[in-house]
């Protein structure tokens, strides 16, 4: 995802707010909440978006989404905010660089593992310490399963792929068979 100046902007100020207050990681769960109710209702997002509704109104109808579903007062105001000065279409990436400062602020590290079969919770434990200690931050691993890997997995901690897939072993293998 491009995330663009603005979004970076209302982040940092977010995260500011919210460790003054001592609720960084509570205001960043219930930022992705509402990213991704907007981004998974195509009828909720065509109406806050909408410039033919009042702003009024659908400042009204986000405010009371986040009410019903117990947000805190400062992701409520965050939400008029970015309302307000038509930033809706920016809230996925807004939420993507708050979770990247609170993690960088708490020392973590997001981990995104593939693996060609599921995993028991003895191996994703170790996994998770080889990559804290690789990293010398507390790891977050984000599971997916890839058939297509035919065996081993493939994980990406910040800019760094480790690739150990039998897909990935076979491919480095036929290049170099080619290279004359």
């Amino acid at each position: 995802m491009i995330t663009s100046e603005a979004a970076r902007r209302y982040a940092r100020a977010l995260a500011a707010t919210a460790e003054q207050g001592g609720a960084t990681d509570r205001v960043g769960d219930e930022l992705l909440a509402l990213a991704e109710a907007v981004s998974g209702h195509p009828d909720l997002r065509r109406l806050l978006m909408n410039p033919r509704i009042p702003r009024s109104r659908r400042i009204q109808t986000i405010e009371r989404i986040l009410e019903a579903s117990g947000a805190s007062l400062l992701v409520r105001q965050f939400a008029r905010l970015v309302l307000e000065k038509d930033r809706l279409a920016d809230l996925p990436a807004m939420a993507v660089c708050y979770r990247e400062l609170a993690d960088e602020k708490a020392g973590r590290a997001r981990a995104q593992v593939r693996t060609a079969h599921p995993l028991d919770e003895a191996a994703t434990g170790q996994i998770k310490v080889k990559l804290s200690a690789m990293t010398g931050k507390q790891v977050i691993l984000e599971i997916e399963h890839d058939p297509a890997l035919i065996g081993g997995l493939a994980c990406r901690v910040g800019g760094v792929v480790m690739d150990g897939s039998i897909r990935n072993q076979l491919k480095n293998l036929r290049e170099a068979l080619t290279v004359r």
